[in-house]
């Protein structure tokens, strides 16, 4: 048990019983935060399973079981069951992430209770609690101040506010303030969810999350195409039936026709993208509680930051020293005068350390970059510390014989200290505007004149000298300016909203490069304004100051409604409902809060803004890599489905394809697609484009043609293979021939159109250049599994083919090679036809 400070001994009285700590419990509830309920195993695979895409695949292998083609059954259910356990391990290992970091940040704090101080969990706080904080402390609920000794919070966590805020008897204290310095008794006023974090965390509750861009698309596309397929289903069935009189055979080959026709892959490569792409992010540092959600961040126009702890690094930091005679630049590289040096050894000696102060820090940090020693006179005698009636910091510390006093504080209380009147005082309130005005945290710094006898029994009594200014900042993160021109390249939109002031503001964004830095709109301006008003302020400022967090929630909601596709990123308590409303709520994880992080779909672990940068491309390439995966599906379904059917319809005299060439296409296809187009690298001008337009589908009109083109071609090569085999190279052999040489071509039209799908614009030529080391495994186990079963016995006759040739086996490779190259050079010409 803690021992009872004598200060505090008079409200030890005070203190709640046990048995009012239960009843207080039972009426107020809990100090928690009560946020989206745990899922539990079996409820987090539920949701896995029920998702529209895994339950397509699995009714897609049922059809094919029902049709009795078991093989392919078979490859679909265990492709249903790898990607539901890759989904689940994703989603199970980023609740157990959020999970460590809450824990992280439950604070433990002093109570007082049956006349004891007790030390117990922020959570087991209740109302009307009796708590005694002390510097250092996080504060685990409301409470009023009503007692307190220079008592001073950071509530940048909530407000958004670097700076400290003085607190006085009767002053409210926020949840998840840190206490900065002094100490303070303060009784609860409100816990759990009617603290003011619990109040955001309801109206976080209150956003409903949609799916994302892409989901929506693909579930259109498939939607279609199902239409498509059912009706060319019907309609070979009625041909079947009206025509033969064979409706049994009309419908199976119609459900076929169906099957053959619906990409069945896509849902199956678009998860594995989404999953890969979310485990790519963790290893660096990037939590994705959506995998979905990737895509929509690749597609952002707009992006929303925060400017404490995000943009900046929230630790002061001394920028400038101004002494009578000289403004210094305070530079690690720079050597620094010695009048400058002995204004930062007084500021030194007037700061306490170690401090939770974040102004002593930086002192502290400042004078040992320059000094490497330690100084034995800091031990002071009397410190006259800060308070409301006297703004400055006095120290007196011991000189020999001697005692000499240091000063620090507001310069108009320095100012005040040291007599200044006349030239004097106007040339110094210039100097100490001029740097506000800049957006620093201005202090003065003065000492004694000459050394005393005596420990002054007051502040004023010693006569002092005024040595000059300090100027703190708050310094950029050395990553964002770079980040931001990369944005700017990327037509992403970079907006600024912070609750710091507007001159802040707006050096911090001259510093990071933001466009249209001149422009600043406060909260209260901007709340101000018209709904017309505030929708032409939107499209233009992008610098919004002093706001609160409905403000921030409410810009957020009129840039969504304006057509903009938002990321919003922040740490505090103050950024949550905009994280929750945003396309994309990007939140820090070293320094955020729990709040935060479970509003926000993305969790930067490493706190990096390039990070958030590194998901945009990401995103955007995943997006690339969909299109070319779904190019290359279309087109290689043409040339199976027309030389499945063409021989049928059109009585050739030998039928190519069976079930079991089917699943050896299958076979090829889907590793294609989910290892090949997901590891393709990205183009080089993926992050000098504009994000996409929300409007703009997966398959759109350029990937269309190309993709019916492609299809065309490949099923030309086929057909030609068919007919060439069939009329000059069969000669006495068995028609097996015919049907064998024509599989060779369909399997390498398919292979060459791996090729020339890993560029939408470019050819497979200039594509070359680039490696992807998953293109040989699939060429080699791809050709080599084709001679096992052409020339292997026993694997030959389970697939019904026959050994050929040499001229044989060269013309059909040849055959689909001339396809796939006409089908590139018509890519190239359609592509710049189309951008022109």
């Amino acid at each position: 048990m803690p021992s009872i400070p004598k200060q505090i001994s008079e409200y030890i009285l005070m203190g709640l019983t046990q048995e009012q700590v239960r009843k207080n419990r039972t009426k107020y509830g809990a100090n928690e935060i009560s946020s989206s309920k745990k899922k539990g195993i079996f409820q987090m695979l539920l949701g896995v399973v029920m998702e529209p895409m895994i339950l397509l695949l699995i009714s897609i292998s049922i059809v094919y079981l029902l049709l009795g083609d078991r093989g392919e059954a078979l490859l679909l259910l265990c492709s249903v069951i790898g990607i539901i356990t890759i989904t689940f391990i994703q989603e199970k290992k980023t609740e157990t992430a959020i999970s460590a970091l809450r824990s992280l940040a439950s604070p433990r704090t002093n109570v007082i209770r049956d006349r004891q101080i007790l030390r117990i969990e922020g959570k087991d706080v209740v109302f009307d609690d009796l708590l005694i904080l002390n510097e250092g402390d996080r504060v685990p609920a409301d409470a009023e101040l009503i007692s307190d000794r220079l008592f001073s919070c950071d509530e940048s966590l909530l407000t958004g506010e670097s700076v400290p805020v003085t607190k006085s008897q009767s002053s409210p204290v926020f949840c998840g303030s840190l206490v900065v310095s002094g100490e303070g008794v303060c009784r609860v006023t409100a816990v759990g969810n009617q603290t003011e974090i619990g109040k955001i965390g309801r109206k976080i509750a209150d956003e409903t999350v949609g799916r994302t861009l892409l989901e929506v698309e693909v579930a259109r596309l498939v939607r279609n195409l199902f239409i498509v397929a059912a009706s060319l289903c019907v309609i070979l069935a009625l041909y079947f039936g009206i025509a033969r009189s064979q409706w049994l055979q009309g419908l199976l080959s119609g459900l076929t026709l169906a099957i053959g026709l619906m990409p069945e892959e896509l849902p199956l490569v678009m998860t594995i993208f989404f999953a890969l792409g979310a485990f790519r992010l963790s290893t660096k540092k990037v939590l994705v509680r959506r995998s979905s959600i990737i895509e929509t961040l690749g597609a952002a126009t707009v992006l929303c930051s925060d400017k404490t702890g995000t943009i900046t690094q929230n630790k002061m930091k001394v920028g400038f020293v101004v002494t009578k005679s000289e403004t210094c630049e305070l530079n690690p590289k720079t050597k620094q005068s010695d009048e400058t040096k002995e204004l930062l050894h007084i500021a030194y000696c007037a700061s306490k350390h170690p401090s939770f102060d974040p102004m002593d820090i930086a002192i502290s940090d400042c004078w040992d970059l320059l000094e490497k020693k330690e100084d034995s006179a800091l031990l002071s005698v009397r410190d006259f510390p800060l308070s409301p009636d006297h703004l400055t910091m006095v120290r007196v510390l011991k000189d020999g014989e001697f005692y000499v006093s240091y000063a620090k504080g507001s310069p108009e209380a320095v100012f005040d200290l040291c007599s200044f009147t006349g030239s004097d005082l106007e040339l110094w309130t210039q100097k100490t505007n001029e740097l506000a005005k800049q957006g620093f945290r201005v202090l003065g710094v003065a000492k004694s004149e000459s050394p005393s006898l005596e420990i002054p029994e007051e502040r004023k009594q010693a006569k002092f000298r005024f040595y000059g200014l300090l100027a703190f900042l708050d310094p950029i993160r050395e990553i964002v300016p770079l980040a931001v021109k990369t944005a700017y390249e990327s037509g992403i939109r970079v907006i600024m909203i912070t609750g710091d002031y507007p001159e802040t503001a707006k050096n911090i964004a001259d510093q990071i490069g933001l466009k249209e830095s001149h422009l600043v709109y406060t909260g209260k301006e901007f709340s101000n304004l018209s709904e017309v008003e505030m929708q032409k302020v939107i499209r233009k400022c992008n610098i919004f100051s002093r706001v609160s967090p409905e403000d921030k929630w409410k810009i957020v909601r009129m840039l969504k409604a304006d057509g903009e596709i938002v990321a919003m990123t922040g740490d505090g308590v103050n950024d949550a409902p905009a994280l929750r409303t945003a396309n994309i709520g990007v939140a820090m994880g070293e320094r955020g809060t729990d709040v935060a992080r479970e509003a926000a779909d993305i969790v930067l672990l490493d706190d990096s803004f390039s990070s958030i940068l590194e998901s945009v491309r990401i995103g955007r390439q995943i997006f690339d890599n969909l299109k070319k995966a779904l190019g290359y599906l279309i087109g290689v379904h043409i040339p199976i489905v027309g030389i499945t059917f063409f021989p049928i319809i059109f009585d050739w005299p030998i039928v190519v394809l069976s079930a079991i060439h089917i699943v050896f296409m299958e076979m090829v296809i889907d590793p294609t697609c989910t290892i090949v187009f997901e590891r393709e690298s990205a183009e080089s001008d993926l992050m000098k484009r504009k994000p996409r337009e929300t409007s703009e589908p997966l398959l759109d009109r350029e990937l269309f043609i190309n993709s019916l083109i492609q299809g065309a071609f490949s099923l030309f090569s086929v057909v030609s293979s068919y007919w060439i085999t069939e009329l000059f190279l069969k000669g006495n052999s068995s028609p097996k021939v015919v049907s064998t040489a024509t599989f060779v071509t369909l399997v390498f039209s398919n292979l060459f159109l791996i090729l020339a799908n890993r560029s939408l614009h470019e050819s497979m030529w200039s594509r070359m250049r680039i490696p992807n080391q998953t293109i040989r495994y699939v060429f080699s186990g791809t050709i080599g599994v084709l001679m096992l079963s052409m020339y292997l016995p026993g694997m030959n006759s389970m697939f019904r083919f026959v050994p050929l040739n040499f001229l044989q086996f060269s013309t059909a490779i040849l055959v689909a090679f001339v396809g796939v190259l006409f089908y590139d050079m018509t890519k190239v010409l359609v592509s710049k036809s189309l951008r022109s």
